[in-house]
């Protein structure tokens, strides 16, 4: 190893991790202290995450290294699947289908996920997205300020009518600021633009959300609440760190990730070499039909100039040809060009003739136009 170093040194990281991850979810699942078995959990997500999400797609100079499979989670299914599993881990937990400390496990691991999932995309998002994101992130800090107004108004009623004013008039400019900046991220149309102003909603959201979070830590007696909490303030007190980076663009996305574009591209050039090789062996078999053709001829996947050369070749039976002279993708003339060569077989040519679309005349096989019913294209 010292004359030879391994170019990718994450084969030795992630054994390390993995142990690390195994023992403590282990202890996560077997601890009877719930608030121990919530902190085994919440450190066992801060493990899970590096292994997972991280180290699978690390580029290295040899290339990509992928340790369990070559799927990028960070990308995975997009914010639909994470929503998707916030959800149905809230299902479990209500329901109790799952011990609490690994329920905790869970909320840390989506919540690092969640993080990581805009942290990734908001340079290159486009500006479709962050109007909804920001729309539901401004939703979601007028919520938190609302549960703050309530309280602040409720401070007139044990006598407190100066900290109650200035709860009120913070939570109404915070609101206010929030819908300016919401503003902003609706009216540019660069996403780059957008960024600044969905970097101060998060601030406020997560400012806000850490309030809250301390004020219920303080209200509650129970350890085990207060871990949770403590958990939650983690993800938080990381969005704040975070949204002072977020105004503009970070200089890792383009080293790092630009490196890994042409990892991907090699890839996508490998597949479409597969697939070639693929669509060569099923027409050699005749296992694709003329639908099949009128498909990929519509999706940009097979060129006019090749579904000819197949005709031409008798690649396609006599049903075929039929169909796509039905269409209108090859003419009628073609249609007589392949019967003048013999270019397709007696079995092939049955199935016209049973619909007296082809008959045979002094040894020739004479395309009957008129029975070709033509399918009109729709607009």
């Amino acid at each position: 190893m010292w004359e030879n170093p391994v170019v990718n040194y994450n084969l030795y990281y992630v054994p390390i991790l993995a142990v690390i991850l195994g023992g403590l979810f282990y202890r996560c699942c077997i601890e009877d202290n719930e608030a121990k078995g919530y902190l085994y959990g919440f450190f066992a997500a801060l493990f899970a995450w590096p292994l997972i999400g991280e180290v699978a797609n690390i580029p290295v100079d040899k290339g990509v290294i992928t340790q369990f499979s070559d799927f990028n989670i960070k990308g995975l299914g997009g914010y639909f699947y994470v929503l998707v599993a916030w959800a149905l881990l809230h299902i479990m937990w209500r329901t109790g289908a799952l011990k609490k400390s690994v329920c905790v496990f869970c909320m840390t691991f989506l919540s690092i996920w969640s993080f990581e999932l805009y942290m990734d995309n908001y340079s290159s998002m486009d500006s479709d997205k962050f109007v909804i994101i920001g729309g539901l992130l401004a939703v979601a800090i007028i919520a938190l300020l609302l549960c703050c107004f309530r309280y602040a108004w409720n401070l007139f009623k044990v006598r407190k009518p100066v900290k109650a004013i200035l709860g009120i008039a913070l939570t109404v400019v915070l609101a206010l600021v929030t819908l300016i900046n919401y503003r902003d991220v609706l009216g540019y149309v660069d996403p780059l633009k957008k960024m600044a102003g969905m970097s101060t909603m998060v601030l406020i959201g997560s400012l806000t959300a850490t309030y809250m979070i301390l004020r219920a830590a303080k209200r509650t007696e129970s350890l085990e609440r207060k871990t949770i909490l403590g958990c939650i303030f983690y993800i938080v007190f990381a969005l704040i760190i975070m949204s002072v980076l977020w105004k503009e663009p970070q200089t890792f996305y383009v080293k790092y990730e630009a490196a890994h574009i042409g990892h991907e591209i090699e890839e996508l050039k490998q597949d479409q070499a597969n697939l070639e090789r693929l669509f060569d062996y099923m027409v050699a078999k005749r296992m694709l039909k003329a639908g099949d053709f009128k498909y990929m001829y519509d999706h940009g996947i097979l060129p006019m100039a090749r579904l000819k050369n197949l005709v031409n070749f008798g690649m396609i039976d006599g049903k075929g040809l039929e169909f796509l002279a039905t269409r209108g993708l090859i003419t009628v003339d073609e249609f007589q060009a392949v019967l003048d060569r013999n270019m397709l077989s007696e079995a092939d040519l049955k199935p016209l003739r049973d619909m007296g679309i082809v008959k045979k005349e002094n040894g020739r096989n004479l395309l009957y136009r008129q029975y070709l019913k033509m399918v009109k294209k729709e607009d």
